[in-house]
């Protein structure tokens, strides 16, 4: 199966573009595009390109490259984004202290990442193809959906910490050093119920808390979606994996926006497209606070009482969202959660200045499409 679908705008193209077979496999490989329009995914283009002198002239961030006409709006980006070397800059000449574009990481083990204003970065760190002076853009899945913003997680280091804040279970009055291992110690109050059958466990992903109808599925789901595997038809927002590349494609053209963020810390805004980055953000930034933090729907808690009740209720009926992960206590919940969190929170930087008429193509992974 091999083709491809162009039609001429006026405004920008995407071009989903993927790899496949007869029946999915075997030689014959070939590309399949699809193409639609931004403006329905929420992306607008307006603004010409960057010239090289303007580009030349631009401050950049010496922590995330992010570029700046002014030196005043360069400090107040790193204020939050590298607050550690704020002093630094100010003492030092901004123009020649700080890191120019383009130039190579100090750590070559860890490949570059590509970050936009504000914080936002790029899961892969890099586009296939900058073409964009040509009309031409192809961008991974990874870089043109996915994303993390910051929030306020730099202001708020420390200032919530509080001595000696400690749990006490409501269940077997244990009591808690801090409020990371009273979490911890709640959900494994949930597993011992489901060993002891008062709660089924065993259709249960312990991953994401999904139910599934048969032992034999979970297990499916399982190999596909939480194993060390890096699929690319895996979409990292639901965790749900599909067969094949065009299928994964069509759901994140459905689904899902450019730049969208639904996971978010209800403490300080960290938000993120991949629900595991808000947990371990809120397990390293916000340990020892009195934040308690529900693993079903990202809802944060002061009170031990009103986080055990809340946290048990999750055991029984619930409303699912059919975008992500989460799953809420009320129907009202879920709606306001899908509003406000299922749309473009940032564009993705490389769309910034993007020509209007320019062709989009967002593949599935890096390798190229065409005959094998």
């Amino acid at each position: 199966m091999s083709g491809s679908q162009t039609t001429t705008h006026n405004s920008t193209q995407l071009i989903l573009s993927s790899t496949v077979g007869n029946n999915g496999t075997g030689p014959g490989l070939g590309t399949v595009q699809k193409s639609i329009q931004l403006e329905p995914l929420g992306v607008t283009v307006s603004s010409p390109s960057v010239t090289l002198q303007e580009n030349l002239d631009r401050k950049h961030c010496p922590r995330c490259q992010t570029s700046f006409r002014v030196v005043e709006a360069l400090r107040g980006h790193m204020c939050y984004c590298c607050p550690d070397l704020v002093d630094f800059s100010k003492k030092a000449n901004s123009e020649s202290q700080l890191t120019p574009q383009g130039a190579k990481s100090t750590s070559p083990d860890k490949p570059a990442t590509a970050t936009t204003p504000g914080g936002m970065t790029s899961q892969s760190g890099k586009n296939l193809e900058d073409d964009a002076s040509q009309g031409k853009l192809i961008m991974l899945v990874d870089d043109f959906y996915y994303g993390r913003d910051v929030g306020q997680t730099y202001q708020m280091q420390g200032a919530s910490k509080v001595a000696a804040t400690t749990f006490r279970c409501p269940h077997c009055n244990k009591r808690l050093k801090n409020n990371i291992r009273f979490m911890n110690h709640m959900k494994h109050h949930v597993e011992l119920d489901q060993q002891n059958g008062e709660v089924d466990g065993h259709t249960t992903c312990q991953h994401c808390y999904r139910q599934f109808s048969t032992p034999f599925q979970l297990q499916c789901h399982l190999e596909n979606v939480h194993s060390s595997y890096e699929s690319t038809t895996k979409c990292k927002i639901c965790e749900w994996a599909f067969d094949s590349e065009p299928l994964f494609l069509q759901h994140m053209k459905d689904t899902h926006k450019p730049g969208e963020m639904p996971y978010v810390c209800q403490v300080c805004a960290y938000r993120s497209s991949i629900y595991a980055e808000v947990d371990t953000h809120f397990r390293l930034n916000h340990e020892d606070t009195r934040y308690l933090l529900c693993v079903y729907c990202l809802k944060v808690f002061k009170n031990g009482n009103a986080f055990q009740q809340h946290f048990m209720r999750h055991q029984k009926n619930v409303y699912h969202c059919n975008k992500c992960r989460l799953q809420f206590l009320f129907a009202k919940d879920k709606i306001e959660h899908k509003l406000q969190h299922h749309k473009t929170f940032r564009k993705p930087r490389q769309l910034e200045g993007l020509k209007p008429g320019t062709k989009v193509t967002i593949r599935a992974s890096e390798d190229p499409p065409g005959i094998l």
